[in-house]
């Protein structure tokens, strides 16, 4: 699944050289749970299995298939460790992170993972498939790098940031391996998302931010809001579909837009105004509750006072997310199916 660049709650902190393998094999602690699912619908909650000695654990993306989920956990120990979390289905691999600080983003349906870490002034983003952590090349190491999302054709996207302060756009094509090629984007533009045919969305400026989309051709074009402007944000994009918020009446309002209309429809205010996620269906993610055409649906928690949110959406009706059950370390990652 394609969406926006956002650091996840666990990070890793285990530095490793890159281009090693780091397959652990770690042994699955405990089998998928489910949760009973609420009467008159088939969406049920499943606890994703994690090593053993797990304090916590979440999701930062799902692949668009809905076969692969990566995520982060804190793994007590005479020292703790964070490592990355890759579900292919139910079984688990855990690995470490090729940079200091290393956390996930997003995994393609190839399963391979992309990642940024949190070094200062600069720490390279990394990519890890089939058991092997590489460093992705940069157009300058001074710079501040960072991966957003990859497609299912492995394509990436992400952003670089001058020692001034000045922003680019990012791709890494599949088909060009070890080089890093800067796009043309707004000026002070940040990339949110990029979908499988290549369409870059992103936003622009920060105190006034504008949304806009990159066709494949390198051509930039405002996306707009219900009144005519592109005042917003874009904040995920999938398919031929693209959320965010914009303006409706001079109001804010969660949107969601036709990549090859341009087309905005607002969203069902139950969602809010920071839709999370959208599939190539056009099913729409914001937190616990998902618009799927005209139906909104409640992800299920196992209790009233349990909160849940999903942070990512599969083309096959799978959201991947977190489960909070109020108790030190009580977060754990989880998926919903059928929903």
């Amino acid at each position: 699944m394609l969406k926006i660049s956002r650091r996840a709650v666990l990070r890793g902190v285990a530095a490793t050289a890159a281009g090693v393998a780091l397959t652990s094999g770690s042994a699955v602690a405990a089998s998928a749970g489910v949760a009973p699912a609420p009467r008159g619908t088939t969406c049920t909650m499943q606890t994703l299995p994690v090593p053993a000695n797990t304090y916590r654990s979440d999701v930062a993306a799902i692949d668009s298939s809905g076969r692969f989920i990566i995520g982060s956990a804190i793994v007590r120990g005479d020292t703790d460790t964070y490592p990355v979390l890759l579900w292919d289905r139910d079984r688990l691999t855990s690995f470490d992170p090729p940079v200091p600080d290393g956390y996930p983003v997003d995994v393609n349906r190839d399963g391979v993972v992309i990642g940024n870490g949190s070094g200062f002034p600069a720490s390279p983003p990394w990519k890890y498939r089939n058991g092997v952590a590489t460093l992705l090349p940069v157009i300058d190491p001074a710079d501040r790098t960072t991966v957003v999302a990859i497609n299912s054709r492995g394509d990436i996207a992400g952003m670089g940031w001058t020692s001034s302060g000045e922003s680019y756009g990012l791709l890494w094509r599949a088909a060009r391996p070890g080089t890093a090629q800067v796009i043309n984007t707004p000026a002070a533009s940040t990339i949110t998302g990029l979908t499988d045919d290549g369409t870059v969305v992103g936003r622009s400026g920060d105190a006034e931010p504008t949304a806009w989309m990159r066709t494949p051709s390198g051509v930039v074009r405002p996306l707009v809001g219900p009144d005519g402007n592109a005042d917003g944000y874009v904040l995920a994009a999938s398919g031929r579909w693209a959320v965010g918020q914009g303006r409706q009446a001079g109001a804010l309002v969660g949107l969601r837009w036709n990549l090859r209309t341009g087309r905005p429809t607002v969203l069902d205010p139950r969602l809010g105004i920071n839709p999370t996620d959208v599939n190539a269906h056009g099913t729409v993610l914001a937190d616990d509750q998902l618009q799927r055409g005209d139906t909104v649906v409640t992800l299920p928690s196992p209790g009233p006072n349990q909160t849940v949110a999903g942070r990512s959406l599969a083309d096959n009706r799978t959201v991947a997310g977190f489960h909070n059950n109020r108790v030190p370390g009580g977060v754990r990652a989880v998926r919903w199916i059928g929903c």
